[in-house]
């Protein structure tokens, strides 16, 4: 398995028991280190590579399986397919991974949450994770064959919910800046009232559309 656009690893780290062997790939020298990190504390064997999937060299191999997060807005579409059209094998597979939150209408705090973080992006439409994977494949051998969901429920604190957002491309502390106190201050602020001492109850769907 390769996961392309790895980050810190999450979904590489997850996979990787149930592989042969895993391998992630990131541009960002800080995202492969806290990878590394993060596989040696789940005590998991995960191979990296710093680099930008066009990048990928000639012989880098076959892989039977592709994990894709948050990252296909950041790839040139055309070298990105032609290098998926060479490393996924005949019978192997794509997964593009994402979630989608929900919460209890009585808190309504995620609706709180977008809305103060969406003031503060760079993307306020966040235009740039509206793909259409259909279009997106386009030309290719790659086709949406299924899609699989796992929803689970866990709780998540104010500090966790600031991370997350600057975790994103649109709202990380490069784009805020000197602004990311005032930030930070403003989601404290916009959600504690929100909060059970500062701790919510969150639902989360992990979705998978798988490409053969």
């Amino acid at each position: 398995l390769i996961d392309i656009g790895c980050g810190p690893g999450s979904l590489a780290i997850g996979f990787a028991p149930y592989v042969k062997s895993c391998v992630g790939v990131d541009v960002e020298t800080e995202m492969l280190e806290a990878a590394r990190v993060e596989a040696t504390r789940a005590g998991v064997h995960l191979g990296l590579i710093q680099a930008r999937i066009e990048d990928l060299p000639p012989d880098i191999g076959l892989f039977q399986a592709v994990t894709i997060g948050r990252a296909l807005h950041w790839f040139a579409r055309e070298e990105a397919v032609a290098v998926l059209e060479r490393i996924v094998d005949a019978n192997g597979w794509i997964a593009i991974c994402g979630t989608r939150a929900h919460s209890a209408v009585s808190q309504g705090w995620t609706g709180r949450f977008h809305d103060i973080r969406r003031a503060w992006s760079s993307d306020p439409d966040e235009t740039r994770y509206r793909i259409n994977l259909e279009d997106w494949f386009g030309g290719s051998r790659f086709r949406k064959v299924e899609e699989v969901e796992v929803t689970e429920t866990h709780q998540v604190t104010i500090p966790d919910l600031i991370g997350r957002a600057l975790s994103l491309s649109t709202t990380s502390p490069e784009v805020l800046g000197d602004r990311l106190p005032a930030f930070e201050a403003a989601m404290r602020e916009g959600l504690e009232p929100l909060s059970a001492s500062g701790v919510f109850d969150e639902q989360v769907t992990a979705i998978a559309t798988i490409l053969r």
